[in-house]
């Protein structure tokens, strides 16, 4: 007896939902429980399983398309026999990493341009979206365990939903480069002195949110903050009370005061901030990849950090 697979509604006030991924094509053979598709809602990104054993059959949904709660997307059929051709246009899940691959390589240029651009010919990202990017669950999760920023892989022009090939390729585009600062102490460590409830760690991290907010004239910022003992903590919002809900961050803060360390830079190609205490004043690093943040906004973005902790007040303006 055939089976019909229909939008579920994982929300109380939920009336449509967006195919993230088709984990099962059209034709293949399922298994009750079997993850079939992902799908997002305002709340979640949750995989929705099959109801009974067969073969998905009559696809009628695409990855991306915005589907009313209880439309009918698809059936499970008993035998291979009784599939029914897709309404799509596409009869099985396409390996995420050809689409990516082929986006980034548009996008790069030819080595002898690369080498001639200079700084300020470079392409400025757009202002980070306050829009959800689409993206499956493992992707979304590896983004924010590797400092990545969705938003910028969007505004780069990579299809959504965004996939953990697309993360790969988009690392692959280049290797880091580093921008470094000195900061004078006197006013950051007057704040530290004065207060006993003061968390240098979470006024690090608002100073970086409060940076990225006027440099890219973005409405929501989470801040990632990692520890050396591999800890990941990801903050809403720090310069505004940690208020909203948590986007992928935009950084990765590594704190890296109190000890004799001075730098770290990560192997999974994300925007990270390195604060360091020398004996003369805080020492500031920011790894970043040029294919993804163009030096000149990088160099602001630090500038506005540095001058946010020598100047504590401009957090106020």
């Amino acid at each position: 007896m055939p089976h019909e697979v229909r939008m579920p509604q994982l929300g109380m006030v939920q009336d449509s939902g967006v195919i993230v991924a088709w984990l099962k094509g059209n034709g293949d053979p399922v298994t009750a429980g079997d993850p079939i598709f992902e799908v997002e809602t305002d709340k979640a990104t949750m995989e929705v399983e099959a109801a009974a054993d067969g073969y998905l059959s009559g696809v009628k949904a695409a990855e991306g398309d915005n589907v009313p709660v209880g439309h009918l997307i698809a059936m499970i059929v008993g035998s291979e026999g009784e599939v029914e051709e897709t309404s799509t246009g596409a009869s099985a899940p396409e390996p995420a990493a050809a689409p990516v691959v082929e986006t980034v390589q548009r996008r790069e240029p030819e080595p002898e341009r690369q080498e001639a651009l200079a700084p300020a010919e470079r392409a400025m990202p757009e202002p980070v979206a306050a829009s959800r990017v689409l993206a499956s669950p493992k992707a979304r999760r590896l983004a924010t365990e590797r400092g990545i920023d969705l938003h910028l892989l969007r505004a780069q022009g990579i299809a959504e939903p965004i996939h953990v090939a697309d993360l790969d390729a988009a690392i692959a585009v280049g290797g880091h480069s580093t921008l470094s600062a000195f900061v004078d102490p006197t006013a950051f460590d007057e704040i530290l002195d004065r207060s006993r409830t003061a968390d240098r760690t979470r006024l690090l991290a608002s100073f970086a949110a409060g940076a990225w907010r006027a440099t890219f004239d973005a409405s929501s910022v989470s801040v990632a903050i990692r520890g050396l003992d591999g800890n990941l903590e990801i903050v809403a919002n720090p310069d505004r009370g940690g208020a909203g809900e948590q986007e992928c961050p935009v950084l990765t803060l590594v704190d890296l005061c109190g000890t004799r360390i001075n730098g770290y830079v990560p192997a999974g190609g994300g925007l990270t901030l390195c604060v360091a205490r020398g004996a003369a004043g805080y020492d500031l690093s920011l790894a970043f990849v040029e294919s993804r943040l163009a030096l000149p906004c990088a160099a602001a973005l630090l500038e506005d950090i540095a001058a946010r902790i020598e100047n504590p007040l401009l957090q106020l303006l």
